[in-house]
């Protein structure tokens, strides 16, 4: 898939998350859309990507869960975010966060992520 019709796909997403009454359903969505946004950020539109292939690194999920990026380093030490140590800096998969993302909206008392297993 082109970096365009990824973005033009965003943003009918967006589109049509804001016609819904749930206004979970929108942020989580929001959510989401700005992860993929931020990964392809300075993308040529005509650039071809794999949406489940794309990946940030340590300083662009702080931006996109709005953590210090420390924050972020102590999640993937503790196993509960998964990365690749790449030149010296993780790279996560933007579809590793969707987990991250989801657990804001959940019921009160639910919210804790069960660690995960580095791999």
């Amino acid at each position: 898939m082109k970096v365009g019709d990824l973005r033009e796909r965003l943003a009918a997403a967006m589109a049509s998350a804001m016609r819904r009454p749930e206004a979970e359903a929108v942020a989580l969505t929001a959510d989401r859309a700005k992860a993929m946004a931020v990964a392809m950020a300075g993308m040529d539109p005509s650039t071809e990507v794999d949406p489940e292939a794309l990946v940030v690194g340590t300083r662009q999920v702080a931006v996109i869960l709005g953590f210090h990026p420390e924050h972020v380093r102590r999640l993937i030490r503790t196993g509960r975010l998964r990365a690749a140590l790449v030149g010296g800096d993780y790279r996560i998969l933007v579809s590793d966060l969707w987990p991250l993302l989801a657990v804001r909206y959940r019921q009160p008392g639910r919210r804790r992520l069960p660690g995960r297993r580095p791999g």
